[in-house]
């Protein structure tokens, strides 16, 4: 859903760029035609730098189908090698629960492609197209008192990624990391605290709202939080892999107290692994043994269905002390992002942005 007081100000595109022999870029005429190739390159990119949490085509697709702030005409620029797509750059921005305001940047380069100077265009474009959407909103008085930055995701694997980034003055903020336990073995029973109870949700709507609405407010405190919308919901129902017979809820009385949304994730060669998608308490129940139980019923759901182990992502710096519980499941890790920020440069003398310098990468 572009955000209309943006339109008129966009000057960045593909035409800015220095070229590079063999690659070209151009900005997205139809979205869904290009998804497949961003998919590719993503997936290819995840591979190469280790990641363990895949992502499906049609997974990707509700993801873009709605996004709030993302307008694919002005907000995502594409390279193309052999008239195949290599990489891609995707903005948008987002009000967080800590008073800042992100302008985000998702930059994908195919592992074969790196270090031929793409990755350095795609942050000049990106950084380009995010000080115009910053400078917009600060023409129009939007996001006032909120401090503004640019913000980007990394998985660890890339090194060249990372050495571009710090480069161009991003520091590191935050740390995740995929775990998995791998096996389903000798687990123990955990009683639900009292007063509560694990009950089947079912599909009817109002439940699911129910569960999502539970869960974005669980993590209210947690970094980078925002209110969960009906475009997120939205999003969330479209999700293919979407299956509340696999998770486990529990209630206090008509109340959702806290959950784990279990999914079966299949990556792209058919392999199947148990996750656990999703770990929440609501604040009136925490520190009760909740999750822990939670956890518990989890794995060996997952065992019951087949599987012979399990994973979870986690915020390596979550102030609920998550890794550590998980850590006593035995859960390990296996693979890790960062989160990365600087502030949203001022504008030049000229009223533009200060551009940014590339370098070969």
């Amino acid at each position: 859903m572009p955000d209309a007081t943006i339109r008129a100000t966009t000057t960045a595109s593909a035409g800015d760029l220095a070229p590079i022999p063999g690659v070209s870029f151009r900005m997205c005429l139809d979205l869904e035609a290009d998804l497949p190739g961003m998919w590719a390159a993503q997936d290819a990119a995840r591979v190469a730098d280790g990641e363990l949490q895949r992502n499906t085509l049609d997974g990707i697709r509700a993801h873009y189908r709605h996004l709030e702030r993302f307008d694919p005409a002005r907000d995502l620029l594409l390279v193309e090698a052999d008239d195949w797509l290599v990489g891609y750059d995707r903005v948008d921005w987002n009000d967080t629960n800590d008073g800042e305001r992100w302008y985000e940047a998702v930059g994908v380069v195919e592992p074969a492609w790196r270090r031929r100077g793409i990755g350095s265009r795609l942050l000049a474009w990106s950084e380009r197209r995010r000080s115009e959407i910053a400078s917009a909103h600060g023409a129009a008085g939007d996001g006032a008192g909120r401090s503004r930055a640019f913000t980007t995701f990394l998985f660890d694997g890339d090194r060249g990624g990372q050495a571009l980034l710090e480069g161009a003055g991003y520091d590191a903020v935050r740390r995740f990391a995929s775990m998995t336990r791998p096996d389903l073995d000798n687990i123990l029973e955990v009683a639900l605290p009292t007063g509560l109870d694990v009950r089947p949700v079912g599909r009817d709507r109002a439940a699911l709202r129910a569960v999502f609405d539970a869960d974005a407010e669980a993590f209210r405190d947690h970094f980078g939080w925002s209110e969960g919308s009906d475009e997120q919901f939205a999003e969330f129902l479209e999700d293919p892999g979407l299956d509340p017979d696999h998770w486990i809820i529990a209630f206090d009385g008509d109340e959702v107290a806290g959950g784990i949304l279990n999914g079966i994730h299949v990556s792209p060669e058919g392999d199947r692994s148990g996750w656990l998608d999703s770990i929440f308490t609501r604040r009136p129940w925490r520190r009760r043994g909740l999750a822990r139980a939670l956890i518990a019923r989890s794995l060996v759901l997952l065992r019951e269905r087949g599987f012979g182990s399990a994973s979870l992502g986690v915020d390596l710096t979550n102030p609920h002390q998550a890794f550590a519980l998980y850590e006593s499941y035995r859960f390990r890790v296996v693979s890790s992002a960062t989160s990365y920020r600087k502030p949203v440069p001022e504008p030049a003398a000229d009223g533009d942005p200060e551009p940014f310098e590339e370098v070969t990468r």
